[in-house]
């Protein structure tokens, strides 16, 4: 094929073509695009480097796409990068990720340029592992990590090395030096041979306390721990390793009131000379910062300014452990997150948020730093913001009990209970469940839901399960207690809601906003009696300015128990407008109110409870309603209501109800068809009192005036009043007697003659 020159403009277009083939992974056509770019290199300005770097870099990559890497050749046109000086970072990070066949000279080079690039030591680390050069790797990942502590893909590396060095030197023929695997032991919490170490007369006194110590740490519980510090090892000189050791386990077991008394201001660490001409001298320079205690003191300090933070809340010690934090390395993210803390002790979210992104920027890993973002959206209830931060973290990490915790919070703030319900159901059911674990705050925000939902079987079963996780009696013991003190007086189960009030009393963790329906239960629920040192509700407990749910609610206990019936029947029909089970509220006021006689306030109530919660509406309250309508002499209002309580419970009200002269319900309408004037009505209802082996006289005699008054032609049922009377101890009045004897006789001479 016969070549095409082309010009400037020209190759520079296919190499745009180029990078946006490789760009979307069309290796095929990317090669044919290539070859054209290759043949017509001479076309680019000699004198504009760019131009040449930009195919330079194409070139590597496009070397890359191939299953067999010619290491030679992209270190070739890495070098030709370094020749015209356009070589950047990035090729080097590059050309060293195929770490294990780039050469070292490449390494030597790319280090000396850039001695704090976290990614091309790492892949030296990685080369020198897989050389088996453990000791150059230790060094560099430490020196590495001494410019970015937070780095925690160089803490885990080096950490895996540690342990291949140690496994090396414990099966080496050779005798190791005890001291190097004490380091080594301590590094990667080798318990055996940190158990070995405790026999060897090679250590000396301080060495031999940091095995013993470090064997005690993993073998006995936290609480041990704390009782070993304060009884043995707080008085014993340690050396420094041995106290950070200390201070690290009581950290991770938040045991901050050893950390407080273990750290102290570190020394001020002596920096080595940066010169350096040749990669010895460099390595020389790696292994003086690490052992200059640079790390240590910083390291110190946080942990120092977490105690503040975290025990003693001495805001003083915390801002100074930061100020001297930042004076040894002004780009630690760990002092940044340590100052948005201090501001989150003053409730300054704003500048907690600016610190958080502070640290980020300072090489704060994405999942910390969100997890941080968590705790501040969930301080300025940003619901939305929370599950925004927690769907990004997903995208890159796991779900880890925290992050679901918090979507499920949020989702409950939201009102969006059943999607909660499945993050909750999926957090509990997909992750174990340890001590000191989200677990039982899964287990109460579910509750939560419950009670919302008024499933007060599942509430229970959550409640066991939640201070399974806590020592009975303390406070989140007590605490979960609580919340079924509510759950228990809503499901009208006062004799089982005095026991856990009782019980929370007792161990004074009973909450101030329960103590009136402590109160409540004890004057309402005669088979409690009031402990002695609870005293009366009295109108000195009421809250001025109500305006949450509980305020009135309480509100309306007190006027209830103070005997103003009419105010606690008004604070409690408030309180059921703003609560979650609003039946149970509005019945409440009901009560109250029929308590105090309020026949009109009852009346609206129970008009109220079939607006808004007609599901509560049975036949206890609508037979009150058509009740407190009679009572109210509305005569007309209350024969329509028990009719219509007629019709909706057929069977309560007419099947199941006693037929005597002492049923309210049939007296009532009986009542009040006789005021009504309703004579018909009235002796309908009336007859019913007949349905029994032995009516009332007195139901007989009325029976016998409406038969006489209507003028019909009843004699059979003449007959039978007459007849049941005699039976009674009543004595015959205006010639009864003489009636029954000519009824008789009626009946036999027309029926039976």
């Amino acid at each position: 094929m016969e070549h095409i020159s082309l010009s400037r403009e020209d190759v520079i277009a296919h190499i745009q073509r180029a990078e946006a083939l490789y760009k979307a992974n069309l290796y095929n056509d990317l090669q044919a695009v290539m070859t054209i770019i290759k043949d017509n290199l001479e076309a680019l300005d000699e004198d504009n480097h760019t131009d040449y770097a930009r195919y330079y870099r194409l070139y590597m990559l496009y070397i890359s796409v191939f299953e067999d890497i010619n290491i030679p050749v992209l270190e070739s046109y890495l070098n030709a990068l370094i020749n015209i000086n356009e070589v950047q970072a990035s090729d080097f990070e590059f050309v060293c990720s195929y770490y294990a066949t780039c050469q070292d000279y490449v390494f030597h080079k790319a280090l000396m340029l850039y001695p704090q690039n976290e990614t091309l030591h790492i892949h030296y680390a990685l080369k020198l592992k897989e050389e088996q050069r453990f000791e150059e790797a230790i060094t560099t990942l430490k020196y590495i990590l001494e410019c970015y502590p937070s780095l925690t893909e160089a803490r885990f590396l080096l950490r895996d090395i540690q342990a291949a060095l140690l496994d090396q030197l414990c099966s080496s023929a050779q005798e190791s030096d005890a001291d190097q695997l004490l380091e080594l032991a301590s590094s990667t919490h080798n318990l055996d041979v940190l158990k070995g170490l405790q026999l060897d007369d090679r250590l000396d006194q301080t060495s031999l306390q940091l095995a013993n110590i470090q064997v005690d740490l993993w073998e006995n519980k936290s609480v041990e721990i704390l009782k070993q510090w304060k009884t043995e090892w707080k008085f014993l000189d340690l050396s420094v390793t041995t106290q950070i050791v200390l201070t690290d386990y009581a950290k991770a077991f938040m045991l901050y009131e050893m950390v407080a008394q273990i750290i102290k201001a570190p020394a001020t660490p002596q920096f080595p000379e940066v010169q350096y001409n040749t990669f010895t001298q460099y390595q020389n320079y790696m292994q003086a910062l690490v052992n200059a205690g640079w790390q240590q003191a910083q390291h110190s300090y946080v942990q120092i300014g977490n105690a503040a933070y975290y025990y003693t809340k001495n805001k003083t010690v915390l801002e100074q452990a930061i100020a001297q934090g930042l004076a040894l390395n002004p780009n630690n993210p760990l002092f940044f997150v340590l100052k948005a803390k201090s501001f989150f002790l003053e409730a300054n979210y704003k500048d907690t948020g600016a610190m958080y992104h502070a640290a980020f920027k300072n090489g704060l890993r994405t999942s910390e730093y969100l997890l941080y973002l968590l705790e501040v959206n969930s301080r300025i209830e940003s619901w939305q913001g929370i599950l925004d931060i927690v769907a990004q973290f997903h995208i890159k990490n796991p779900p880890t009990l925290k992050t679901l915790y918090f979507k499920a919070r949020a989702l409950v703030k939201l009102q969006e209970f059943d999607d909660a319900l499945v993050v909750i159901n999926d957090a509990l059911t997909g992750f174990p469940l340890p001590p000191h674990s989200y677990a039982p705050w899964f287990y109460n925000l579910r509750m939560s839901i419950h009670k919302i939902n008024q499933n007060y079987d599942a509430f229970f079963e959550d409640l066991n399960s939640e201070i399974y996780y806590y020592q009975e009696g303390d406070s989140e013991y007590c605490s979960t207690i609580n919340m079924a003190i509510e759950v228990l007086l809503e499901k009208e189960d006062y004799e089982e809601c005095y026991k856990y009030a009782i019980y929370n009393h007792e161990q004074e963790y009973l909450l101030p906003e329960l103590y009136p329906v402590f109160q409540w239960i004890c004057f309402y629920d005669f088979l409690n009696e009031k402990p002695e040192d609870i005293n009366d509700a009295s109108i000195e407990d009421l809250i001025p300015d109500p305006i949450t749910f509980t305020d009135y609610r309480n509100n309306g206990l007190i006027h209830w128990m103070t005997g103003d019936t009419n105010a606690g029947a008004d604070a409690l029909v408030k309180a059921a407008s703003l609560a979650t089970n609003k039946a149970y509220y509005f019945k409440l006021a009901l009560a109250c109110a029929k308590e105090g006689s309020n026949t009109i306030k009852s009346i609206d109530i129970c008009e109220v409870i079939k607006t808004e919660t007609p599901e509560a509406y049975d036949w206890n309250i609508e037979y009150d309603y058509a009740n407190l309508l009679y009572i109210a002499k509305r005569y007309d209002q209350a024969l329509l209501a028990f009719k219509q309580l007629l019709k909706s419970y057929p069977d309560h009200s007419f099947f199941n109800f006693p037929k005597d002269q002492n049923n309210m319900l049939l007296q009532t309408l009986k009542n009040i068809t006789k005021a009504l004037g309703k004579v018909e009505d009235n002796a309908k209802y009336n007859a019913l009192f007949l349905s029994k082996d032995q009516p009332s006289v007195s139901a007989l005699l009325e029976h016998l005036e409406w038969i006489d008054m209507s003028k019909t032609d009843a004699l059979f049922s003449r007959h039978n009043i007459l007849e049941k009377i005699t039976h009674s101890d009543t004595a015959f009045e205006n010639n009864q007697t003489e009636r029954l004897k000519a009824i008789k006789s009626k009946i036999s001479t027309t029926y039976f003659s």
